[in-house]
């Protein structure tokens, strides 16, 4: 329980930061035709990963604390490729596309927010597991949040565990020193958002603890600017999921 309040705890900070996920206020694709948008000013455009902003001094654009005049461009991504007074601008490729998305620490999703809200924590939902490893693991196109955008995640392994006394299995990804389990539920769409991820540990001799009080919501769950992958194919447990967090209020 201690373990469950510290990991809440984490995520509560996580998700409040300035510049955290519920900070995104805007998201734009780009192409080799300069634009201009009406939340951000200068004349933006990408071509070959180059991602490119034109803009005066008048327009009110910074990088690294100073205004500039003329162009910057940046190959591939970039956290904080200029920023617009309080707003961060990050460059960004995905799927092949490139974009800009804004970040603003007062934007509407973090106005009153105070932490995620979540199931009572239920010892039941921590479930021991099986775990089969994919080697070389597989990589796998998955659909996004934002249409017509992909994302790649890498299975690396099959989980088997029982739940409500029927047998489930899912896919297992590649989550840097965790596995990732995305997943749907039947509870998506009604107390819970349409797909939530759980982190385990990576196994030892074939078994992992699978802990669904920290079952966490993407960032598309607080915000239209999230670019978040879908399960994989057939990652959807059939018994209502009825731990970690709830859909945002």
């Amino acid at each position: 329980m201690s373990g469950w309040q510290e990991w809440l705890d984490r995520r509560r900070q996580d998700l409040c930061a300035p510049y955290g996920w519920l900070s995104l206020v805007g998201l734009h694709w780009l192409d080799s035709t300069p634009q201009r948008f009406a939340d951000l000013p200068g004349e933006w455009s990408a071509e070959d990963g180059v991602i490119r902003v034109k803009a005066s001094v008048s327009d009110g654009l910074f990088h690294d604390g100073r205004p500039f005049d003329g162009v910057r461009e940046v190959k591939g991504d970039a956290a904080e490729f200029v920023a617009y007074g309080r707003i961060h601008v990050e460059a960004l490729i995905r799927d092949g596309r490139p974009g800009i998305r804004l970040r603003d620490p007062e934007g509407p999703a973090r106005q009153g927010y105070d932490g995620p809200s979540v199931f009572d924590h239920a010892p039941e939902w921590v479930v021991p597991a099986e775990f089969t490893p994919r080697k070389p693991a597989k990589r796998l196109e998955v659909d996004s949040a934002q249409p017509g955008i992909h994302e790649v995640l890498f299975d690396v392994g099959e989980v088997r565990f029982t739940v409500g006394g029927k047998e489930q299995r899912l896919t297992a990804t590649a989550g840097g020193d965790t596995i990732s389990l995305v997943f749907h539920d039947p509870t998506n769409g009604d107390t819970t958002a349409p797909w939530r991820q759980l982190d385990a540990p990576l196994p030892v001799d074939g078994r992992v603890t699978l802990d669904f009080n920290q079952a966490r919501n993407f960032p598309s769950a607080f915000t239209d600017y999230g670019i978040c992958p879908m399960p994989p194919a057939g990652n959807e447990i059939t018994v209502p999921v009825t731990a970690g967090e709830r859909r945002p209020r």
